[in-house]
């Protein structure tokens, strides 16, 4: 990273933010605030997207088939993609890397919006779009973690993310409501357009933040070689190597029985399924915030590899008691430290990723730690929906035990317990 860049950052953040607490310097941070402010816009351009193209399949066709077609289709291309997606940000700058992202999907976004409003949209077309849609996210969301530690200082990192792990909270929350009104009211077109509208400006948002260095290692060499060299970093450092292995298979099991299993147990257990989902996640999403804000106001833990041992040792614990729940409010309950778990070890986990890559692979490495933890889902969904068939204990407790096993394995390896 250049002296020159980094003075820009704090010259911006202020004279007297190596004085502040590390919240209220990214806070008062103008490069940062863009940054959150482009993650907030693409995240809430994302749940429109969700919300107006299932809609508007079933629209097309009333086939539940179809729904599933076109997420798919978005889902996969930004799992295959996660991978190298990382390159173009090592070689390009993770800034123009989310630029070039977010113009595509707004541009293509707003023709399929425009189509929409037209009566005009055909549904390979919006299989088309998702392809383009996924790919884009693919590119955007890694990115934006290698962009965090060119415009914070080492101090800030752990704050930073937790901020911005409040953006995806409130995205959540604030854009399936308000995308589910503009349906409603005005029809899934509109959405699309608000979605075009705020992909462009996550990309606008940033177009003030310095450029930043290029990598001087990935000139005049091939991508397949750039994504090589980041994998063959990741795998010849242990912890590195063993926390991404373990964040893919954590989230298997994890992913499998929160998006499969939480929809199942809420239907067959409590009967009014959507109040009882819509409490549960509303709930997560509490518990995530808080941990995210207890983490960020709090200095690094000194035992960084035992924390998240622990955390995930919880993790494994908590999806358990989801399973066992027998009433709302315990769920509530159990949902609400869950998310506090998740919130907390997300932020902290995702400080030390950054501290510990060499920035010339920082977007390779957070492209790899993004697969890891989202590039696989598609597996986890189907893999869980074959689980669940045969009893939704087998789900939840299956995914506890893997979850604890792996937690086993990993302090198992001394260079993760001293981390």
């Amino acid at each position: 990273m250049s002296t020159s860049y980094m003075d820009s950052v704090n010259t911006k953040a202020g004279p007297d933010a190596s004085a502040r607490s590390p919240m209220a310097a990214v806070l008062t941070s103008r490069p940062y605030q863009l940054l959150w402010t482009a993650q907030f816009a693409s995240l809430l351009a994302g749940f429109f997207n969700y919300i107006a193209v299932s809609w508007l399949a079933l629209q097309l066709t009333g086939s539940t088939v179809a729904v599933g077609a076109v997420l798919a289709a978005a889902s996969i291309p930004m799992a295959v993609l996660m991978l190298g997606s990382g390159v173009a940000s090592d070689r390009f700058t993770p800034r123009a890397t989310m630029i070039a992202a977010g113009l595509i999907r707004g541009a293509l976004v707003a023709i399929i919006a425009g189509l929409t409003i037209a009566g005009a949209i055909q549904l390979w077309e919006l299989i088309a779009a998702a392809v383009v849609v996924g790919a884009t996210t693919a590119f955007f969301i890694p990115a934006g973690q290698a962009m965090l530690p060119r415009i914070v200082s080492g101090q800030q990192l752990q704050a930073g993310n937790a901020v911005l792990n409040l953006s995806r909270t409130g995205a959540m929350v604030l854009g399936s409501a308000a995308a589910g009104v503009v349906v409603a009211a005005i029809g899934a077109g509109a959405a699309l357009a608000v979605d075009a509208a705020a992909s462009v400006f996550a990309a606008l948002v940033l177009v003030p933040l310095p450029a930043g260095d290029r990598s001087p290692r990935t000139a005049a060499r091939s991508a397949l070689a750039d994504i090589r060299e980041g994998i063959d970093y990741v795998w010849r450092d242990v912890p590195l190597r063993v926390t991404l292995i373990g964040i893919a298979v954590i989230n298997l099991a994890a992913l499998g029985a929160i998006e499969v299993g939480l929809p199942a147990l809420a239907f067959q257990r409590f009967g009014e399924s959507s109040g009882v989902l819509g409490a549960a996640f509303a709930a997560w999403g509490i518990g995530s915030t808080v941990g995210a804000i207890a983490a960020g106001v709090r200095p690094a833990p000194t035992r960084v590899g035992r924390f998240l041992l622990a955390s995930v040792v919880l993790t494994g614990a908590g999806i358990g008691a989801i399973g066992l729940a027998p009433t709302l409010p315990i769920l509530v309950v159990v949902m609400i430290l869950n998310g506090i778990v998740e919130g907390a070890s997300t932020t902290v986990l995702l400080t030390w990723l950054q501290r510990r890559t060499d920035p010339a692979l920082q977007g390779r490495a957070m492209s790899l730690a993004m697969f890891a933890s989202t590039g696989l889902e598609p597996l986890a969904l189907a893999a869980a929906g074959a689980i669940a068939a045969s009893g939704l204990g087998l789900l939840f407790w299956g995914a506890t035990a893997v979850i604890e096993l792996t937690a086993g394995g990993a302090a198992s390896r001394r260079s993760i317990r001293e981390l």
